[in-house]
């Protein structure tokens, strides 16, 4: 039985147009805690549907006077990372609260952002204030929040397979994380490199050791400067979709029941998680078009070391459904709300 909505939010998204954005619009319009009061094209233009397939759903120019005229109690940004990180400060400071789908507030360092996103951070201290919302992760600080930093696609599928085996995962070793992606994660570019027609028929390796998710993975996984990362992103020919194989070594031989346990212990709760017996490794077609993270493991040279996969749709869980599973948790609405 669906759970009564006593309460309803006012919403606004900018980018609503872009391929999370979209996809996040769509969700929204049919969350029953909901009354959108602002759809916006973040690169201008006339007016125009957010999807051929939702005519009624029509995106405006974007104006922050024209948001505010609307007074939403939250606005999700399916913006560039400086975009957000300019019109972030200014919708907190109208008592707004903001769910960020870009990376502008995801790391933790304001040095980091020169080398890995290409500008200086100009509001360090919301850095430090933004919760990075792994939702599944989030221990209640959701709830008091005025800023989330969602996290980024690839970063999602690699920390909810790794989190819980950090306390035993052996630091001196490379983590090496090799993930696939469809092309829409690459957004709505008009590089002819992304589309999908130069990527039919193929596969490879990009943005091998300058990825701007590279930082944000180890600051998930806690591994400091010390241990190694190796963390290598593909394309794959598909539209959408994340597969990501995580090789890891142990302090210590594990055995698969203790696996398990630590996968149960982090996940017997969460809703959109699903963890799959030993040696049973995740597929793809099984979570596109669906908020879900699926993870798969397979123990090898004795328990010393482990293979796991996990897989999510990466417009999906690795953006705008997990944006709204985070406002839910923000809101108090049943975590599933809209998703399933």
């Amino acid at each position: 039985m669906n759970e009564v909505i006593s309460t309803t939010k006012r919403v606004a998204v900018v980018g609503a147009t872009g391929y999370a954005g979209a996809e996040l619009t769509a969700i929204l319009a049919r969350h029953r805690g909901v009354e959108l009061v602002g759809l916006y094209s973040s690169s201008g233009g006339a007016s125009a549907p957010v999807t051929p397939s939702a005519p009624t759903l029509v995106a405006q120019p974007f104006t922050l006077e024209a948001l505010l005229d609307q007074s939403p109690d939250v606005t999700f940004l399916a913006t560039p990372n400086e975009v957000s990180a300019t019109l972030a400060p200014q919708l907190l400071d109208h008592g707004i609260q903001v769910i960020d789908l870009s990376g502008a507030f995801r790391l933790g360092e304001a040095a980091l952002y020169p080398a890995w996103y290409g500008f200086a951070h100009e509001r360090p201290a919301l850095l430090d204030e933004a919760v990075y919302g792994l939702t599944e992760w989030c221990n209640g600080e959701l709830k008091s929040a005025r800023l989330v930093a969602n996290p980024g696609c690839y970063p999602t599928s690699i920390l909810l397979a790794l989190r819980p085996l950090t306390y035993v995962i052996d630091r001196d070793q490379p983590v090496i994380c090799d993930s696939k992606s469809g092309v829409s994660g690459a957004g709505k570019k008009s590089d002819s490199a992304w589309s999908f027609a130069e990527l039919y028929g193929n596969f490879k390796a990009y943005g091998v050791g300058h990825h701007r998710h590279e930082p944000e993975i180890r600051q998930g996984l806690r591994l400091g400067d010390r241990a190694p990362l190796v963390f290598v992103p593909h394309l794959l020919p598909t539209f959408r979709g994340i597969l990501s194989t995580m090789h890891v070594a142990f302090v210590r031989p594990m055995t698969s029941e203790e696996v398990a346990a630590a996968y149960a212990r982090a996940y017997a709760n969460a809703p959109l998680v699903r963890v799959l017996p030993a040696g049973e490794l995740p597929e793809l077609k099984n979570v596109v078009n669906t908020p879900r993270c699926d993870i798969g493991y397979t123990l090898i040279q004795g328990g010393r070391r482990a293979v796991i996969v996990s897989v999510i749709d990466n417009l999906l869980k690795g953006a705008a459904s997990q944006a709204v599973q985070n406002f839910n948790r923000m809101c108090g609405f049943a975590e599933t709300e809209a998703l399933t």
